[in-house]
């Protein structure tokens, strides 16, 4: 029984970092999602987080608010639709990326900026830069 609970909330996680990554490349918030389904923000913020669980209907509710399906897979068409569905998030992910992000980096404003010309191997000497 241990080991079928360890499994359920291993799976759950695994689901719920799935619709999470689709959420942040549909860019929706977590607000967004709770106005669609009817579910608190504090809710979501826990199952994303894997501190709380799951009923299916939110589960569902959830993955068309993303437009996402949950589907079932046969186990050896598994690799190959994992596969075909990472290679598409990451197409997805670059191409929000080619956008560019809102706001600025978060501590941005406490690095210095270093020109390209100072930075310098391990075996340079520091006569050559200016």
């Amino acid at each position: 029984m241990i080991g079928t609970r360890k499994r359920a909330v291993k799976e759950r996680v695994n689901l719920m970092s799935a619709m999470m990554r689709w959420r942040i490349i549909r860019g929706k918030s977590q607000q967004e999602i709770c106005r669609e389904t009817g579910a608190a923000q504090a809710q979501i913020s826990r199952i994303e987080s894997g501190r709380a669980g799951v009923t299916l209907g939110l589960a569902l509710d959830m993955g068309k608010a993303i437009e996402c399906d949950l589907v079932i897979v046969p186990v050896e068409l598994r690799k190959h639709v994992t596969q075909m569905v990472d290679r598409y998030a990451q197409q997805c992910e670059l191409d929000a990326e080619k956008r560019g992000p809102v706001g600025r980096p978060r501590g941005s404003m406490n690095r210095i900026p270093v020109p390209g010309t100072l930075q310098r191997s391990a075996g340079d000497s520091f006569a050559g830069y200016q």
